[in-house]
């Protein structure tokens, strides 16, 4: 009886380890899914600041090149 008692045990140990490594599978495999998307979110924040600082300077080249034709006041000199 102790035999089987102990193969039982081997077995449940078994079953234990393998079931603790799938877990550890499923764990990396989610980490590895959250960092992918932590990237992509970088990525793309990083994109649309870019093209908003893109977007701000044609804004203002546009706006300095308006002031440059406008007519400077003349100074009268005597």
């Amino acid at each position: 009886m102790a035999a089987s008692r102990s193969k039982a045990e081997e077995r449940y140990a078994e079953i234990q380890k393998r079931e603790h490594g799938m877990k550890q599978d499923l764990d990396k495999e989610a980490r590895l899914r959250l960092e992918k998307t932590a990237r992509l979110r970088q990525l793309r924040l990083a994109k649309e600041a870019e093209d908003a600082a893109a977007k701000q300077a044609a804004k203002d080249i546009k706006a300095a090149g308006k002031s440059a034709f406008k007519k400077a006041p003349h100074s009268s000199g005597a």
